[in-house]
């Protein structure tokens, strides 16, 4: 009898594999796609509740129940959006009309520089801009067949608050569950990680968080001031604040892609050179000041994350989702270091024996 020629099997599996991948995939993605934005509300609600949970934590240590705590938390954070919704971005659309004529001075202004046509890029920006505001505006109006969109809207957003309550009053009791369940059915050195993992997330988050109201801070003073001189720009002040505390989620980009937000609203005025002077000064010093003395002082965690990594991470997760997924690249980044530098010795031995078999 013929033995089995293993390295053959493994060659036809690992071809099966990727055939599979290639064929099935595409075909399931929908399906695949259609569940996450069905669950994407409790998705919403847990990682807020994560998020949440190191101020309940810190509101008890003051003696205040943690039901109570929760209570005002919430309450506190559910009026925060609503005044996103109403307060910033609707008066900010109503009034955002003249964003076209900023981004065509911009492209303008570009070509001359270059000394390229920017006209057919200026026209595709410009037509893409409008065909946001005509979809924002719709859904402040509930017109233009947005109704369902609406609806869905505000039963997703009563889900995340229910849902998430409900996560943040059971928090201690699922951590502790988790910690019996990995001790007793895992070994200790897997205990260990997912206590390092919850660590190294709550810090980078709350890190974020703080750099996220300081860029805020930053942007807003910046259109506060141009507002002085242009009072147009006043509605837009808590818009740009909260598109920089966005952006600066993205690492090493976002705060050139707040910079460009904001002068692209500075240009929608006949006399822009004044704005633009004071955006050049702000970008020679505020972007430096974050990047090397503010952000490295606040993001204090023990994991030292590559540039180069970072960048790639980015990049890769902006290619595949969007801004959604250039925010989630470092997050993920921190799950993938901490687990190579827990199971390196693992993963090697791994690598050895498939090496061996093939």
């Amino acid at each position: 009898m013929k033995k089995v020629n293993f390295k053959l099997v493994n060659i036809l599996l690992l071809l099966l594999i990727i055939v599979l991948a290639i064929f099935v995939l595409p075909n399931i993605s929908g399906v695949l796609g259609k569940a996450f934005y069905a669950l994407l509300p409790l998705i919403i609600a847990f990682a807020l509740a994560y998020i949440l949970n190191p101020l309940i934590n810190l509101l008890q240590k003051y003696k205040i129940p943690r039901w109570l705590g929760i209570l005002i938390v919430y309450s506190i954070v559910t009026i925060f959006f609503v005044y996103l919704v109403w307060g910033v971005l609707k008066p900010a659309v109503d009034s955002i009309g003249n964003i076209s004529v900023g981004i065509e001075n911009i492209m303008v202004q570009i070509g001359e520089i270059l000394n390229v046509d920017t006209t057919s890029m200026s026209n595709y920006i410009i037509g893409l801009v409008d065909e946001i505001i005509v979809e924002i505006t719709n859904f402040f109006t509930a017109s233009g067949g947005t109704v369902g969109d609406v609806w869905n809207t505000l039963i997703s957003g009563a889900v995340v608050i229910v849902v998430g309550i409900i996560f943040l009053l059971n928090f201690p009791r699922i951590r502790q569950h988790i910690k019996e369940y990995l001790t007793i059915t895992v070994k200790p050195k897997t205990v260990s990680f997912v206590g390092t993992l919850d660590r190294e997330l709550t810090n980078y988050l709350v890190a974020e968080i703080i750099i996220a109201a300081i860029q805020a801070l930053e942007y807003g003073t910046l259109m506060l001031v141009l507002s002085i001189f242009f009072p147009e720009f006043l509605v837009f002040v808590p818009l740009v604040a909260l598109v920089a505390a966005v952006l600066s989620l993205i690492p090493y980009f976002g705060g050139y892609f707040s910079i460009l937000f904001t002068a692209i609203i500075v240009m929608t005025v006949p006399n822009a050179a004044y704005g633009m002077i004071a955006i050049g000064i702000f970008m020679l010093i505020f972007p430096q000041l974050d990047a090397y003395v503010i952000n490295p002082k606040i993001y204090q965690t023990k994991l030292k994350l590559n540039p180069i990594s970072t960048i790639a991470f980015v990049l890769l997760g902006q290619a595949f989702f969007g801004i959604v997924g250039a925010i989630l690249s470092v997050p993920f980044q921190v799950v993938l270091e901490v687990t190579m530098q827990y199971y390196k010795d693992n993963i090697k031995s791994g690598i050895k024996k498939i090496n061996e078999h093939l």
